[in-house]
């Protein structure tokens, strides 16, 4: 008699937990499908943004370069957009290695019509020509001239780029406990351009001798003069500035610090441009015979840049999520 009790009050109390239990299952939470978050602020959701800049290069060797610029940028979603930038350099500071260089780094050789002084000054040992001769005891020396050297270096004028805009990162930022702003971490990656012009005025061996033209410049590399053997300084250091835009890709990452309203935000970025560009000038390709200065010297150079910029929003009014 107890045991059909007993069965009888577990048979009752399984079937009322499997009811409550499917009756639980069909109810929706209050919460069920709705977003993480509700009614957001989508601060580039359709929004135009305007990025006046400054910056300074980061990895150039010879010539470090300041720039002022602008960046504009349209996202489509609150995640993606496209930008298109453009820095001009103002402010160009030689770095200590082209100081160097400058002071003593390279031999100056001796004045047109000047004796050589490894021979003693003597006479009929005078520096032909227009341009600056290297003595004698210099000859086997494999640094150019220093006018040479000069005449061949470029420096990055200005750069560009168009580029798609990937934000993954956004939140908001507490600091001290005290101050709260909002922010997003972006990167991006699309074509570059970097032009590049001479840095100094200097002419090349070459054009102070006024044989620029093919045919000039083989006479003075092979030159009847010196008994028909090969014009060192043409083997060794023709010279051609590598001037002129580059194309190549461009990278690079940033962040975007809100100044407590949805319409302007602190900037930090660093952007990278990978062209390929002969910084000096010079022959560095040995299997040419005769040396020639051509698209072979290049090297792949990344002008690296950090830009500080204030970005601005518009519309002003950042639209909300549903």
């Amino acid at each position: 008699m107890n045991t059909r009790k007993i069965a009888t009050f577990l048979a009752v109390f399984v079937g009322v937990g499997l009811y409550a239990s499917d009756a639980s299952a069909k109810k929706k939470g209050p919460l069920e499908g709705e977003p993480i978050v509700r009614k957001k602020m989508e601060l580039r959701k359709f929004r135009f943004q305007l990025t006046p800049y400054v910056g300074m290069s980061l990895s150039q060797p010879f010539v470090h370069m300041g720039y002022v610029g602008a960046k504009a940028t349209f996202h489509f979603a609150d995640w993606i957009g496209v930008r298109g930038t453009f820095g001009y350099g103002i402010v160009p500071l030689e770095s200590k290695l082209l100081k160097a260089i400058n002071n003593g780094g390279l031999p100056e050789g001796r004045a047109p019509g000047t004796p050589d002084p490894d021979l003693g000054n003597r006479e009929g040992t005078e520096c032909a020509g227009s341009a600056p001769c290297r003595n004698t005891f210099e000859q086997d020396n494999p640094a150019p001239l220093l006018h040479d050297f000069r005449s061949g270096l470029v420096r990055a004028q200005w750069q560009a780029s168009v580029d798609a805009v990937f934000t993954p990162f956004s939140g908001k930022l507490g600091l001290f406990s005290a101050i709260f702003t909002e922010y997003d971490i972006y990167v991006f990656g699309g074509l570059g351009l970097v032009n590049y012009a001479k840095h100094y005025d200097d002419e090349s061996t070459i054009q102070l001798n006024g044989l620029e033209d093919d045919v000039g410049a083989a006479n003075f590399c092979q030159d009847d003069a010196l008994g028909g053997q090969q014009n060192s300084e043409c083997l060794l250091h023709p010279v051609a500035a590598d001037t002129g835009v580059k194309v190549g890709g461009s990278f690079g990452g940033g962040i975007n610090l809100f100044a407590g309203v949805p319409w302007v935000a602190i900037n930090f970025e660093i952007q990278d441009i990978v062209t390929g560009v002969n910084l000096a000038g010079l022959n560095t390709t040995v299997d040419d015979v005769p040396p020639r200065v051509n698209g072979s010297d290049r090297d792949v150079f990344h002008n690296v840049t950090f830009q500080l910029g204030a970005r601005f929003y518009f519309p002003f009014k950042a639209k909300r999520s549903e």
